[in-house]
């Protein structure tokens, strides 16, 4: 993987930090059939699970969306723009009903059917996104650095941590 410009190395930083949220994630839906039991470190997992799918779902796709993929469509790649806009419509919606679930659970716990709902829909969430992070790990960094200039790269990258960082 090519992280030659900063707006790739920041997009890479936070694909990590998203993998490492998931990977708990399915230890935690693989862990038992039955709701786990309510506690303080269970609470504080969900806390930190909703507030990274959040960050990753509202912030980075709509970083993506209103400032990288502009610039990729200006220079006639709409086909990954397509794609990969495709996959936040279907991700978005999914990861904030999980982001809602584990906030819920982490003021309450879980009872049978909010469990059975939080590990199906998280179960699809962890496919769809590490699926999508690998997309954008393989096709969308390495376009990147093939597409945009040293001015466009920093451009992006002051943006991005003003507005996705702060």
């Amino acid at each position: 993987m090519l992280l030659q410009s900063q707006i790739g190395a920041l997009l890479h930083q936070d694909h990590m930090t998203t993998i490492e949220t998931l990977q708990g994630l399915e230890e935690l839906l693989g862990s038992t059939r039955k709701p786990p039991s309510f506690d303080a470190a269970l609470a504080d997992k969900l806390g930190a699970l909703a507030a990274t799918l959040r960050a990753e779902v509202e912030s980075h796709f709509a970083f993506e969306e209103g400032h990288l993929f502009p610039l990729f469509v200006s220079k006639g790649e709409s086909g990954i723009v397509m794609m990969l806009t495709h996959e936040h419509r279907s991700i978005l919606p999914l990861a904030v009903r999980v982001a809602d679930l584990a906030v819920a659970a982490a003021s309450q716990g879980f009872d049978e059917q909010s469990w059975r709902d939080f590990r199906d829909c998280g179960a699809e969430l962890v496919e769809r996104e590490i699926f999508h992070i690998q997309k954008e790990e393989m096709g969308l960094l390495a376009a990147i650095s093939a597409l945009l200039n040293e001015s466009e790269d920093t451009a992006l990258a002051v943006t991005y941590q003003e507005t996705v960082k702060s």
